[in-house]
């Protein structure tokens, strides 16, 4: 059987269409897979831009409190 599809001068059996329906779901998985390769990665990315941020903190926290320790040793002359 044949059935015409996309206007004029186009015929495609029904096979041929239900090849591209499944060939174009197919597409929709692939693209919704890598949608949620992409979204786990972005939280990756954010939970070490989050974990980076802690870090600095904590090194500029105990910077500080060298300079502060630093600062005490040179007034009392160790």
């Amino acid at each position: 059987m044949r059935t015409r599809v996309w206007g004029e001068g186009s015929e495609k059996t029904i096979q041929e269409v239900e090849a591209l329906e499944e060939e174009i779901s197919d597409l929709r998985s692939h693209l919704n897979h890598a949608a949620l390769i992409i979204v786990a990665k972005d939280n990756n990315r954010e939970r070490r831009d989050e974990e980076k941020e802690k870090l600095q903190q904590a090194y500029n926290r105990a910077r500080q409190r060298m300079h502060q320790i630093g600062g005490m040793e040179w007034k009392e002359g160790v």
